[in-house]
């Protein structure tokens, strides 16, 4: 059992507000229907254990979490352990790349808003897709039906 809350009929987000990515999310996971909470990392930032539960879960590093472009004098080549990233991430929350959704057992990184509805299995409009070739009725019921 990890540290980390899961409950299925609530949505816990883990992102960093600042950018444009992490205004949309909130809206996305509003469609799920479920209750949400959200985790900026610019104000709660999870602890080195949940940090290394996420990336056990999702079978990837922390510095996956990273993007090194926003970060001076660290790139892709540098070589940290697990500590080490969990320290530049909170020391750099900015360079927090995408969200983590935690749904249930269920756990995702995320790196554009979209990726939401393909975790929920629900289009734009959270509506179910139905199969298209369902027949259509198009017999008349009474004198006043018109069909073209």
């Amino acid at each position: 059992m990890g540290v980390i809350s899961r409950d299925k009929n609530q949505i816990n987000c883990i992102y960093a507000n600042e950018s444009d990515f992490g205004k949309q999310l909130e809206g996305y996971l509003k469609a799920s229907g479920k209750d949400i909470l959200m985790i900026n990392i610019n104000e709660t930032m999870p602890t080195p254990t949940q940090w290394q539960e996420l990336a056990t879960d999702l079978n990837i590093g922390i510095d996956n979490f990273l993007d090194f472009s926003k970060i001076k004098d660290i790139d892709n080549n540098s070589k940290f352990d697990a500590n080490d990233y969990v320290t530049i991430l909170e020391n750099n929350p900015k360079a927090f790349q995408g969200a983590i959704i935690i749904n249930g057992e269920k756990t995702a990184h995320i790196t554009a808003v979209t990726e939401v509805l393909k975790y929920f299995e629900a289009d734009s409009a959270n509506i179910k897709h139905t199969a298209h070739n369902n027949a259509m009725d198009s017999n008349k019921t009474n004198d006043k039906d018109n069909f073209v």
